[in-house]
């Protein structure tokens, strides 16, 4: 791993969740929906080092929804159990051209809970 580069990965993560998950990849959400997802807040901790071209897998979890706001936990591992990093963001809803956070849409909330369901999160 090069390590300036996990938050890009935990984006990437970030990414796939919503085209997958949510149906809505951000280029939608952002043209077609007038919203956004930007990130308020990241931490990233560095838990082992991997051996070099190790693969490593990512893993995205819901931590904490709010109106207009979401808290992920993406990891980073071996595939195995050994972590090498973990990474928390929250990203908070807005509607564009305003930039102001917005009530996160009700089809939008049950494919979110309904995920965390499958991830035994709620």
């Amino acid at each position: 791993i090069y390590t300036p580069r996990v938050l890009d990965y935990a984006m990437e993560t970030l990414e796939a969740w919503n085209r997958e998950v949510l149906g809505v990849p951000w280029m939608k959400l952002n043209w077609e929906m007038s919203m956004g997802w930007p990130t308020v807040r990241a931490e990233l901790d560095f838990l082992a080092a991997p051996a070099p071209d190790e693969d490593v897998v990512t893993e995205l979890r819901v931590e904490q929804v709010g109106r207009s706001s979401i808290t992920f936990l993406i990891t980073g591992d071996d595939g195995n159990g050994r972590a090498f990093f973990r990474v928390k963001v929250t990203s908070c809803l807005i509607s564009r051209p305003a930039f102001k956070p917005t009530p996160i849409p009700k089809s939008l909330l049950e494919r979110i809970h309904d995920y965390r369901k499958v991830c035994g999160e709620a």
